[in-house]
């Protein structure tokens, strides 16, 4: 026997350690409720806990920025619901305005409140808010530049490629006298291979504005500073519309002055025919004419059938007389109706320096909302501009009965814009609920794998816990036995 090395005491103690330890183990699992508290209880499970951990708690808070989102966008459909119904109270109006039993001082009455729907129209554009940010101002709308001061991008779809620069060779916009654009007449030359797609063209204008439409719905609105004064020039030679009423076929009007006053001009003439040739002997004007200064008189013009209806104030228009269908007529009326109007035509492109315009198409500006744990998961919510300007309603007035007629084309614009924000604004908080249900189950799912990973079994670990007390209380009692043995040393000592 040897009492100075008790070899059975020091194993005893050792058990006794790993024993203790393993107990210590299981009560910190225990009270935490977590099989993995340090890295050195699961190594791999730990790192990956913690990564699951990282993306359940990103996955949370993008939820609530979803839900978020969602009430972004309620706010803001709230607002265009007002704008809406004020909408359709202006049609109502524009409808009174437009019948002839309005007098002028009704009408008055009636455009005072078109003016102040329109006011606030401009206040729930301003002031509607959330958090602080306006929501229809166009501070969420995708934003665009041009090299022209007098132009701007007031919108484009979102089909339109970004970020590209799309070039502009030539560009004339016609103005009617009373300030409207022409269609028909306003034309641009797109420049080959600046991005602009195969047909692409203006499809419609507005106030002070022109779309241009392409295929698989390319669309860009430009917005045209009506105040613009450079190349300015008068383009008074113009008929909008040209309709020939005629006994006899082949009569047209060829021209009209530049001093000639726009409007409508229905025109007879009573021509008188060489019976024997079908020669024009006279040609005058019936009493039936419309539209024409009381001084005016038939000359002959350049060539044999044109006739040229003035006066000496500078009142102008040409016409052609056609010969008689059969030989022997001797008199015939020609009856012409027709629109003049002079066009003030601006040459945006180039402009005053002889520069092309250039569209820079940035594909920002939409509100991006973090619907993912990771980078790049955003949805970006693009709330397009809500103004007067944007609906067509800065000029409508319903002080004329032509003009409330103006005005019941230009609300239905407006509605059909504001029921097409409201539409996208609808399929980004459908999109918005589908995400919170989506990321919920990711949630879910990820929170019960890392659970698996990270989560103490109680009922396992209390039956580890139990084994290991047993043990570590007979190691106790097999070193407290252990460092009795050296003591009987003294028996053999006596």
């Amino acid at each position: 026997m040897r009492i100075n090395y008790n070899a059975s005491a020091m194993r005893a103690n050792n058990a006794l350690n790993r024993a203790d330890n393993k107990v210590s183990s299981s009560l910190r699992k225990l009270s935490s409720g977590f099989k993995v508290n340090s890295a050195k209880d699961n190594p791999s499970g730990y790192a990956i806990g913690r990564r699951m951990n990282t993306q359940i708690e990103g996955v949370s808070v993008a939820t609530r920025n979803a839900n978020t989102g969602i009430s972004i966008i309620e706010t803001a459909d709230g607002a265009l619901t007002e704008v809406h119904d004020m909408l359709q109270r202006m049609n109502e109006l524009a409808i009174k305005g437009a019948t002839g039993t309005m007098t002028t001082a009704d009408r008055a009455i009636v455009n005072e409140e078109l003016a102040q729907l329109k006011k606030e129209v401009t206040r729930v554009a301003k002031d509607t808010e959330f958090n602080g940010q306006n929501l229809l101002d166009g501070c969420f709308d995708l934003k665009g530049y041009t090299n022209n001061l007098d132009v701007k991008v007031g919108y484009y779809s979102d089909e339109v490629l970004s970020p590209q620069v799309y070039t502009i060779d030539s560009l004339k916009v016609y103005y009617h006298d009373n300030g409207k654009i022409d269609l028909e007449k306003t034309n641009a030359s797109f420049k080959p291979g600046a991005n602009f797609p195969t047909g692409a063209k203006i499809t419609s204008v507005g106030e002070n504005c022109i779309t241009i439409q392409g295929p698989n719905d390319f669309e860009i609105t430009l917005d045209i500073d009506p105040n613009m004064t450079y190349n300015m020039e008068k383009d008074a030679n113009t008929l909008t519309s040209q309709k020939i009423l005629t006994s006899n076929s082949g009569g047209e009007v060829v021209s009209f002055g530049e001093d000639t006053p726009t409007g409508n001009y229905n025109v007879e003439l009573e021509v008188e025919y060489n019976t024997t040739d079908g020669s024009i002997l006279n040609v005058d004007i019936s009493k039936s004419s419309t539209n024409l200064p009381e001084d005016v008189k038939v000359v002959p013009g350049a060539t044999d059938n044109e006739y040229i209806i003035r006066n000496d104030s500078g009142f102008e228009i040409t016409v052609t007389v056609p010969r008689p269908d059969t030989i022997g007529d001797e008199k015939a009326s020609i009856n012409y109706s027709f629109d003049i109007e002079n066009y003030t035509v601006s040459s945006v492109v180039p402009d005053a320096n002889g520069a092309k315009l250039e569209i820079d198409i940035t594909g920002i500006g939409a509100m991006d909302t973090q619907i993912g744990a990771n980078e790049g998961q955003v949805l970006e919510i693009r709330i397009p501009t809500l103004s007067l300007q944007r609906l067509g309603l800065t000029n409508a007035n319903l002080l004329t009965q032509d003009s409330s007629s103006d005005a019941i084309v230009a609300i239905k614009g407006a509605i059909a814009y504001t029921s097409a924000i409201r539409s996208r604004l609808g399929a980004y908080q459908n999109r918005l609920e589908h995400t919170v249900s989506s990321l919920d189950i990711t949630n879910e799912n990820m929170t019960a794998a890392y659970s698996r990973i990270m989560d103490v079994d109680f009922s396992e670990e209390m039956t580890t816990y139990t084994s290991q007390q047993v043990v570590e209380q007979a190691a106790v009692s097999m070193l407290a036995q252990a460092n009795e043995r050296p003591s009987m040393v003294l028996q053999l000592l006596q």
